[in-house]
């Protein structure tokens, strides 16, 4: 490599160093104007270590607070990378997030739990009539123009209830494996404790359509409550499943 080469080299890699050394909370203001999606405050530390109070995108909190650490290895995949924390709503995560040059959001190594009605707050799911407790663990997901592309994830729901009776009725715990199939996300369902028998998969395309296919049944012994909610499904087939099918865009 010649001189001059070296000598340019040597002064972007200065001047980086000096722009990710200065204060986040200084810098923050001079190039939000280039992500008007997203809202930083209470922030301190800097690009390589730093926190803030909150984090909203599109007007929607998505962390309170967030910690960065930045992941100097994840050059080496061309990826601007950091490890993450923080909370919302009662829930935690902690994981890996890193951008491509492409402008593709990549996370790894992500693992939160909380309370599931929280999490369905955050996602705008907040009047259905369930709540639980939720474990999550991603592997790999990939998100392009916000949108999902590929997800390697297990979600953990335990204690889940109905809330709309005057009692709230526990429907059990349940294993969500997803992963992805020919551009296709696929989540499987698969109860693990409590009185309902259930069978079948979510699928989210990449046209950003998604199909429910689930079938539902109480298990012998099930309580009378149990019984009837599950009959508000409709008919049950010739093996006693009541089937949700329904297809809509995201």
């Amino acid at each position: 490599m010649k001189a001059r080469s070296l000598i340019l080299v040597g002064i972007f890699s200065f001047v980086g160093f000096v722009i990710a050394s200065a204060p986040v909370a200084t810098l923050w203001p001079r190039i939000a104007s280039m992500q008007p999606a997203l809202n930083l405050a209470g922030l301190s530390g800097s690009v390589f270590a730093g926190s803030a109070s909150a984090v909203s995108v599109n007007g929607r909190t998505v962390a309170r607070p967030l910690h960065w650490v930045f992941s100097p290895l994840a050059l080496l995949a061309a990826r601007l990378g950091f490890h993450v924390s923080g909370g919302v709503d009662g829930l935690s995560f902690d994981g890996k997030v890193a951008r491509t040059i492409g402008g593709d959001i990549a996370i790894s190594a992500m693992h939160g739990d909380g309370a599931l009605k929280d999490l369905m707050t955050m996602v705008g799911s907040a009047f259905l009539p369930i709540d639980g407790d939720v474990a999550l663990s991603i592997d790999s997901l990939r998100l392009v123009d916000r949108f999902p592309k590929q997800l390697a994830a297990d979600l953990q729901v335990s204690k889940l209830r109905w809330t709309l009776t005057r009692e709230p009725q526990l429907l059990g715990d349940f294993q969500v494996s997803v992963n992805t199939e020919a551009d296709v996300i696929v989540a499987r369902v698969v109860p693990t404790a409590g009185p309902l028998d259930v069978d079948g998969e979510i699928r989210v395309m990449a046209d950003r359509h998604y199909e429910v296919d689930l079938k539902v049944k109480a298990k012998p012994g099930a309580a009378p409550a149990i019984q009837n909610l599950v009959r508000t499904l409709g008919q049950a087939d010739t093996e006693g499943y009541f089937r949700i099918k329904t297809r809509a865009q995201l």
